[in-house]
């Protein structure tokens, strides 16, 4: 009953979007028209971004697909930044093909901008890594950022907390389950002015390529 929920909360998401990308594409203009190219490529990023989300919302996508959307939302994130984080990602070429469910990973990406790059000096990096694990794909975001207090590291870790002010990671901690099952798991790991991990672990047969 939940999945049925969510997937029908992700149908009425999808309720004619289109007025949301004539606008865009109206500024968009207005902005190349004024020689604006920086407000430009903005607005088509963010443009991308809302198909991404709308089309096929609760879909999956491989893991090459997911990568290449979050480095343009890093794009947006840069601007609130006031600079353009830099991602790095180690993904080996044969799980390229493996797929994920959308959006399962923008949360953390989000986090890591909002809290752990949030007036830090110096090179923002953004590190994403995937591996497979015996029976589970172990995928890792990682940031160089200002890392998380230990009650909240605490808090992040335990299933049973309440979420609030952390509503993204408890909705992809929910989502997780329903998609994957009881083995899938979460896990943070920190150091406070030096970094954050956030771990995800995957049975590989739910996330293998179809043949």
């Amino acid at each position: 009953m939940e999945q049925r929920n969510a997937e029908l909360s992700a149908l009425e998401a999808q309720i004619d979007p289109h007025f949301l990308y004539n606008t865009l594409d109206t500024i968009n203009w207005k902005a190349i028209e004024q020689g604006q190219y920086d407000i430009s490529e903005m607005l088509v990023a963010l443009a991308n971004i809302l198909r991404y989300t709308v089309n096929n919302a609760g879909g999956t996508i491989t893991l090459e697909q997911e990568f290449g959307w979050l480095t343009e939302y890093l794009l947006l994130q840069g601007t609130r930044l006031g600079k353009m984080p830099k991602i790095e990602a180690d993904i080996p070429e044969e799980l390229m093909g493996f797929k994920i469910h959308k959006l399962l990973l923008q949360p953390f990406v989000e986090n890591a901008v909002k809290y752990g790059f949030a007036g830090k000096e110096g090179q923002c990096v953004l590190r994403i890594s995937v591996n497979s694990l015996g029976s589970q794909m172990h995928l890792m975001i990682e940031d160089n950022g200002n890392g998380i207090k230990e009650s909240t590291l605490q808090m992040l870790n335990d299933e049973t907390a309440e979420m609030e002010g952390h509503l993204g990671v408890a909705n992809v901690r929910k989502r997780l389950k329903l998609y994957y099952g009881e083995e899938t798991t979460v896990y943070f790991e920190s150091q406070e002015g030096n970094y954050t991990r956030v771990h995800l672990f995957i049975p590989i047969a739910e996330m293998a390529p179809k043949k």
